[in-house]
Formats: C-alpha cells, structure tokens, sequence
C-alpha cells in the first residue's frame, strides 16, 4: 500500500498532544541545528554550558609537582612573545588547553573569562592552543574575547599531557598540580573562586 502523507499528518495530530507536538517539532529543529555546519558548535556548546559542573581538586596522594622540563617548556603569546613556563609560575597557575574547533571548549571560555577578570592580576591565566594565529585571531574578533590570556604551542609537557580537549590544570605556587579536569567545567563556580584564594593566600 502507498505511503499518503496526508493521512499521516491527519493521524499523527489526532494522536499526539499538543505538547508531544511541540516537543517532537523541537527535537527535529534541534537535530537539524547540530547537522548544519554553522550552527552546530553553538547549539553543542549552549547544552554543554548547561550540564558543566565546578571541578573537583585531586586528592592529596594524586597531586604533583611538575618536573624541570616542564618549568622550561616555551610558550608563545599571541604578540609572538617567548616565555617559559617557570617565567609564569610565579603565581598560581590556570592552565586550559583548548581549541576554536571544540564545542566544549568554547562552552566553558564565558566561565574562565569571567574568572580570569576576577583574579587575572593574582593568577596567571594560560589559555594554550596549537592552532595557527589567524584562526585564534577570528575567533576572538568573532566572540570578542580579546581579554583571555592566549598562548601558542605545538606541544604539551607529558605532566600536562592529554588525549582530549578541554584539559584544565590549576597549580599553586610552587607548581603543585590541585586540580586535573578533562572535559568541561564551571569554572566561575564558588568552589573554583574559593580555590584561588586559598592559593593566592598561600
């Protein structure tokens, strides 16, 4: 028998509610938003936002001290200038390896932003990519974060190594890694302020 659109669409009201209705029309909106190129990082990063929550410290016999390779690692900011990583870990450190490309990524930047302009004069804020610089340069002209403390390198130190993005370190001063997070968080949360405080006190 030959599929009638017409009588589907006729059982199909008949049948459902009218929340049912509203609910599958807005599953296939949502769905066909995640296909679309354009407007799939933004609606992914939106229910991302929505889900992170604060991180966690690590318990005490899992914290570490970076190594003496990792206090020489070079980094690049994006006026080309060259630190090391001891040159920044005169201060505790907020570590986030990040890229343009990740919706979670992206979901969690609002968050550090607004961390980073509550205690960028105390905390030093590496917000690390390995992309090139005109792509970072759109996107912070795009989202208007010229603010976040961006950094460059091709590699990562194996105390920060990961095989996914976002990674999310936070050291004291001594270079004592707190707090290890892959994926996204809430970073603006209390738990994460408080951290920073206790730290900056130290």
């Amino acid at each position: 028998m030959a599929f009638n659109i017409n009588n589907y669409f006729k059982n199909y009201f008949k049948k459902k509610s009218v929340f049912s209705i509203v609910t599958d029309f807005a599953l296939i909106i949502l769905i066909v938003l995640l296909i679309i190129p354009g407007t799939r990082t933004h609606v992914s990063s939106f229910f991302i936002k929505l889900t992170s929550l604060p991180p966690s410290t690590l318990d005490v016999d899992e914290q570490f001290t970076v190594s003496e390779n990792t206090l020489y690692w070079q980094l690049t900011d994006l006026q080309g200038n060259k630190f090391s990583f001891q040159e920044l870990n005169k201060k505790p450190v907020f570590l986030n390896v990040w890229a343009t490309w990740c919706p979670p990524c992206v979901a969690e930047l609002p968050g550090i932003e607004e961390l980073q302009n509550e205690f960028g004069n105390e905390v030093n804020f590496i917000m690390l990519t390995n992309e090139d610089k005109s792509t970072v340069d759109a996107f912070i002209e795009k989202h208007n974060y010229h603010n976040l403390k961006i950094y460059y390198s091709p590699t990562l130190p194996s105390d920060f190594s990961t095989q996914s993005i976002p990674a999310t370190f936070v050291l004291d001063k001594t270079g004592k890694v707190l707090v290890s997070k892959k994926g996204a968080a809430r970073w603006n949360s209390s738990k994460m302020k408080n951290l920073l405080n206790r730290l900056i006190k130290e």
